[in-house]
């Protein structure tokens, strides 16, 4: 109950500036499957602002759990902050077990979590090559994945006030398609790719990065 009041204190203000003042567009909201369906939402990733972004451009029937770099919770206020907003930390560049366990545990409980799939905030501006930890989390859960893209947080949180454009649109659901539970590392790749794909089709062409050539050629692999 602590957490889901401090999560009101802030979904609650963000959406009503979103509102009255900020230029701040949500499509495809129709997307997101129905509650209490376990989903994973892969979310390009520009700025930290991302986080509130995203977060108040889900309805409150959707609060989401997240995962973030151990990093954050080194601070024991911090470490408690985030734990009461659902976040579960992992150790970047490595094959963190527990916290995959405790993302899987999650998602088999009906959570909506929120995933970075290029791992880091983008220094470009631009998509970033991406990660299989989405995918992995999907073929063991069963859980579909929602590619999520969002754009204009890039600016910062100054030119949010300032009325800069913002936008996040939601894609179709869907399901990695994998014989078993164990992916073979070229499938991961193909997958992984896919995944990323979807993310860059909802977004203008400006922010397809790394996979700009992909999309021109109009690859995609199939589902």
């Amino acid at each position: 109950m602590i957490g889901l009041f401090f999560y009101l204190l802030l979904w609650t203000p963000l959406n009503l500036l979103r509102r009255i003042w900020w230029n701040w567009t949500i499509e495809g909201r129709e997307n997101l499957p129905p509650r209490p369906q376990g989903v994973i939402l892969a979310v390009n990733h520009l700025h930290w602002n991302d986080i509130l972004i995203v977060g108040a451009s889900l309805p409150l029937s959707h609060r989401p759990w997240w995962i973030a770099k151990v990093e954050l919770f080194n601070n024991p206020i911090v470490a408690w902050w985030f734990r009461q907003m659902h976040v579960i930390p992992i150790k970047r560049g490595k094959r963190d077990v527990a916290a995959l366990e405790a993302a899987e545990e999650a998602l088999k409980q009906g959570v909506v979590l929120i995933v970075f799939p290029e791992g880091h905030r983008s220094d470009t501006g631009q998509l970033q090559p991406g990660r299989g930890g989405a995918v992995r989390l999907a073929v063991r859960t069963g859980c579909p994945i929602v590619p999520v893209a969002i754009w204009g947080t890039e600016a910062g949180i100054g030119a949010t006030w300032r009325r800069h454009p913002i936008a996040i649109r939601f894609g179709e659901p869907y399901h990695p398609q994998v014989e078993g539970t164990t992916i073979p590392f070229d499938r991961m790749t193909e997958l992984t790719d896919d995944m990323m794909l979807r993310i860059a089709s909802l977004m203008p062409e400006r922010y397809w990065g790394h996979y700009r050539e992909r999309m021109l050629a109009g690859a995609r692999v199939d589902h």
